[in-house]
């Protein structure tokens, strides 16, 4: 709780970075801002085009030739929400060394531009899917509520490892390579580009230890077949989100006087 009230003291300092993301991303170019849509629209016409209408690919039991395309963008975008919390935590008290050597304030603030600035562009993303979901008479509707838990814990967890990654990084500055390679085998291990239906048993068996795994199946569940997902297999990704967050509360009380010597 007195994080909690810290990072709602200095939320101009959060307002002033996360600005300053969205700002230089494009700073320079002549289109400014458009690429916000113009990078994700070509994404999704991308996967539209090659997908459905050059491979055709088919996803069984779905008898739709946009399905693979909306199972494939479903855990697209989710994915790239997950990944950038991540890749942008992990070195966040490295970057922003010189601020925190000049600054004193809590360093938890820094962590909500960074949720911020993924969260817009997972909003621009899903704006875009869902205009596409319409237009191919793939829309859930009301069902689309649904998805608020798995996507919640989705970026929780992501929080969660990134605090923990960010305070590990400042002494063992090999992590970020380590987990560029994990968060790859990570996303194989997860359904996003094949349904787990054609998968053997075995392999089946074992990628349910992937806390991923109930998550975008959730989301899954409801775009394409739409109906409500079965909430009861969420605890799993829950527990090893507060199994990460405990990790990282430890990590970062541990760690905090130290990472400013260290930096």
């Amino acid at each position: 709780m007195n994080s909690l009230l810290a990072i709602w003291r200095f939320r101009g300092l959060a307002r002033a970075i996360t600005e300053r993301e969205l700002r230089t991303r494009y700073t320079g170019s002549s289109l400014g801002p458009l690429w916000l849509v113009l990078q994700p629209l070509a994404m999704v016409l991308v996967y539209t085009l090659v997908f459905s209408q050059l491979m055709r690919a088919r996803l069984p039991g779905i008898d739709s030739s946009f399905a693979y395309s909306v199972y494939l963008l479903t855990g697209v975008i989710s994915w790239n929400l997950f990944l950038e919390i991540i890749q942008k935590s992990k070195n966040l008290f490295v970057e922003h060394g010189n601020l925190i050597k000049k600054v004193s304030f809590p360093r938890l603030v820094l962590y909500v531009p960074v949720v911020a600035v993924a969260g817009f562009n997972f909003l621009i993303m899903t704006i875009l899917f869902l205009i596409f979901t319409l237009l191919v008479g793939m829309f859930p509707g009301k069902l689309i509520l649904a998805a608020i838990p798995s996507l919640v814990l989705l970026t929780l967890m992501a929080v969660a490892m990134g605090v923990l990654l960010s305070s590990l990084q400042v002494f063992f500055r090999d992590i970020g390579q380590v987990i560029d390679i994990l968060l790859q085998l990570l996303f194989w291990a997860t359904p996003i580009v094949y349904p787990s239906s054609i998968l053997p048993a075995a392999i089946l068996r074992a990628i349910q230890w992937n806390p991923l795994v109930p998550l975008f199946s959730s989301l899954q569940t409801i775009f394409l077949e739409h109906r409500l997902p079965d909430f009861s297999t969420l605890w799993y990704p829950a527990a090893v989100t507060v199994v990460f967050g405990l990790l990282a509360t430890y990590a970062y009380r541990r760690l905090y006087g130290a990472i400013l010597d260290e930096l």
